[in-house]
């Protein structure tokens, strides 16, 4: 009897990839590394370089072609900082700020309404490259809020923000300004934590600022250089540098921001 074999087709097999966002300097790529679409990275600072982080992010998404949906529970953005970033990067105002969708929130009731019946719209409607939730938890952590309603209210936020980000083509960073202002409702920080795809933790210092991670157990030091100058990090990317993105002034332990406000 003779051996009849077949070759059996096989099917094609497609790998999507997804687009992460990153802030082109390479020092802060290497600790940082990617914030990946269709998920939700937290910074937890206790420094002001939060908000140039937050600015920096937003510049970049920019550049890459996107929008930016930004919610903010802090009064943290800062116009005039994306304005001067997107200068040095060939970008005018008028390119940048129409790009940013900025809604403010003054209590946690307005947050949670913002998150719940705008936030996915908003991303849809704007085709958002990067969703912001600046300074998320400071509403919930209102002493004139109960505990069990501001949870509550937190926790039912946070699963719509995750549901408005999951499965699309828009990186979520959510920002909290202050490591120890977290630990007056441990609840509230333990939802965070435990509903965030990743955590990155920045705490002021002498040296700069120490970045931690969660997902690499990785804990250095960062300070931003000057503009005319360049780290070990700068050789070592093959990629071209944006010089000026990384003339950072230099970190300070975290203060109220003062920032301008606009709106959706």
């Amino acid at each position: 009897m003779a051996l009849i074999t077949e070759t059996l087709a096989t099917p094609e097999v497609r790998v999507e990839t997804r687009k992460a966002l990153t802030t082109s300097v390479p020092t802060l790529d290497r600790l940082l590394g990617a914030f990946e679409a269709g998920k939700v990275t937290l910074i937890d600072s206790g420094s002001d370089f939060v908000f140039h982080l937050t600015t920096l992010l937003c510049v970049r998404a920019v550049m890459e072609g996107g929008s930016v949906v930004f919610v903010d529970g802090g009064n943290s953005v800062d116009p005039h900082g994306m304005v001067a970033l997107g200068k040095h990067a060939g970008l005018t105002r008028e390119e940048i700020l129409p790009r940013v969708h900025v809604a403010r929130a003054f209590t946690c009731h307005q947050m949670t309404t913002l998150l719940l019946d705008m936030l996915d719209k908003k991303i849809e409607e704007t085709h958002a490259g990067l969703a912001v939730l600046a300074c998320l938890p400071e509403m919930y952590l209102d002493e004139d809020v109960d505990v069990g309603e501001a949870h509550a209210l937190f926790q039912r936020s946070l699963r719509a923000a995750r549901q408005a980000i999951a499965g699309r083509d828009v990186v979520g960073l959510v920002t909290n300004a202050g490591l120890s202002k977290l630990y007056r409702r441990r609840s509230i920080r333990r939802q965070l934590y435990e509903s965030v795809d990743r955590v990155v933790r920045i705490a002021h210092g002498r040296n700069g600022v120490l970045v931690t991670r969660s997902d690499s157990d990785v804990a250095e030091w960062y300070r931003p250089v000057p503009p005319d100058q360049r780290t070990l990090d700068d050789f070592a990317d093959a990629r071209p540098r944006i010089v000026d993105l990384a003339a950072i002034s230099a970190p300070h332990a975290l203060r109220n921001a003062e920032h301008m406000r606009f709106s959706w």
